[in-house]
């Protein structure tokens, strides 16, 4: 299978604080990548850096074919194919959950009001929340906004999913709803990169587990191997920390 995201040796400084040593990663096409480590290790500026929502200090990064840290790239053009989730829930509170989907349709795509409501009534429906198309924001709960988050990205077909953390800021018993979209996601077929601390969810749906420390990577392999096998002290150490 060929790679969807191809990542060699990124490296990203703010000042004089190197944050990224020189990731290098693959992600092929219908995999689901779990990013893991500690706070601080560099996995949301690696996942930003994809999209360019951070310009990297050096390093190649290429999305579906395209060079993103090309000179002269079309970064709009670029975004397209990236699907971003965030872990706070950047939704527009005067919106319905409908209109929220379909505003980056009319804005991006260009698409006609009423095909634009097509798919994003549709998007949603994947999502779980056709009974919510008409709710604005502050009328659903933080799993559903987040939902409602997954299925406007989804609504651009994008060939990757990105996801920062999308459950950190839920409260727990709302976490597993928005695991179990996004479960569904990669059943379908969506190549994701996921920066997690939920590990059972990591065990579960990636192919591969990539664990970060202080800009590097330590390792990386399958999810029994990295989670329930880790060779690694510093892997050991932080997964009794979250047990």
């Amino acid at each position: 299978m060929e790679s969807v995201v191809s990542i060699q040796d990124l490296r990203k400084s703010f000042g004089a604080v190197e944050i990224l040593k020189g990731i290098d990663l693959e992600v092929r096409t219908g995999q689901a990548v779990a990013l893991i480590g500690a706070s601080g290790s560099g996995k949301s500026t690696c996942l930003r850096c994809i999209n360019r929502l951070e310009e990297p200090s050096s390093g190649r990064i290429t999305v579906a074919g395209v060079e993103v840290t090309g000179a002269g790239v079309d970064l709009n053009r670029v975004r397209q194919n990236i699907g971003m989730v965030f872990q706070g829930i950047h939704l527009y509170p005067h919106l319905t959950a409908l209109d929220n989907v379909a505003l980056a349709l009319r804005k991006v795509k260009r698409m006609a009001r009423a095909e634009a409501h097509d798919l994003a009534r549709k998007c949603l429906a994947q999502v779980g929340l056709s009974d919510r198309v008409n709710h604005h924001p502050a009328q659903l709960s933080g799993g559903q906004a987040q939902r409602v988050g997954i299925a406007r990205a989804l609504a651009l077909r994008p060939q990757v999913m990105l996801f920062d953390e999308p459950t950190s800021a839920l409260d727990p018993e709302l976490v597993g709803e928005v695991l179990a979209v996004m479960r569904g996601m990669k059943d379908a077929g969506m190549t994701m990169i996921v920066v997690t601390h939920e590990m059972q969810f990591a065990r579960e749906v990636a192919d591969e587990v990539v664990f970060l420390d202080q800009g590097t990577v330590i390792d990386r392999g399958p999810p029994q191997d990295i989670l329930e096998r880790p060779r690694h002290k510093r892997i050991q150490d932080f997964l009794a920390r979250l047990h």
